[in-house]
């Protein structure tokens, strides 16, 4: 049963995009797959890239598309264009699928990879993103760390979703160790300048100074 707080948040939240919504519904509840990010997450996101005017943006785990979706529906309202990269071999082709029946095929160049190779591609393609959004296997944050730094913009966004594990009872202890070394390493980092929001499972925001 949803209590209040979030009943009250349904209220107003509202999918950008239809056949976003038949998505998130219809995954809810299955135990094969990462869970779709909540609406008021979604709905965050594309408000960043409209408040940042954001015109290249990077995904790096994209599940299902759901979060994808979100994302690239933004840029497509401002004529920018997202790259998403995930691996997982099931998933990838209902992500690939997902997008196409949004509507949303030409506004998002799909990479299926690893985070680890993908980055250091992109690095090597001389890529640079308004804004990047960290969803990947948590222990890949750390991994990737530098070439993500890399590849945001001077006064870009890094948005990195799932930070507070740490304080989440229902979540593995070693997931939540993952995500707080991340939060030591963006938060000590002078190039950025970060802070942490209570939404979802927490977010942390940094913007390269």
């Amino acid at each position: 049963m949803k209590n209040s707080f979030q009943q009250y948040l349904d209220k107003y939240i509202e999918f950008t995009n239809l056949y976003n919504k038949e998505i998130y519904y219809a995954n809810q509840n299955r135990d094969d797959i990462q869970p779709p990010v909540e609406p008021e997450i979604g709905r965050f996101l594309a408000f960043l890239i409209k408040l940042t005017g954001a015109k290249k943006v990077l995904e790096l785990g994209c599940g299902v598309a759901n979060s994808t979706i979100w994302l690239a529906q933004a840029l497509k309202e401002q004529d920018g264009k997202l790259w998403t990269v995930d691996n997982h071999p099931r998933t990838w082709a209902e992500a690939v699928t997902n997008v196409e029946k949004a509507g949303l095929r030409d506004y998002v160049e799909m990479i299926h990879a690893n985070a680890e190779d993908a980055v250091k591609k992109l690095r090597e393609d001389g890529m640079i993103f308004d804004m990047i959004f960290q969803d990947c296997g948590k222990y890949v944050y750390t991994v990737i760390y530098e070439d993500v730094a890399a590849l945001v913009k001077k006064g870009g966004l890094i948005a990195a979703d799932d930070t507070m594990f740490q304080v989440c009872s229902q979540v593995r202890k070693n997931l939540g160790l993952h995500m707080d070394k991340y939060n030591q390493e963006i938060f000590k980092d002078t190039r950025f300048f970060s802070t942490m929001i209570p939404i979802g499972h927490g977010m942390t925001l940094s913007y390269k100074i």
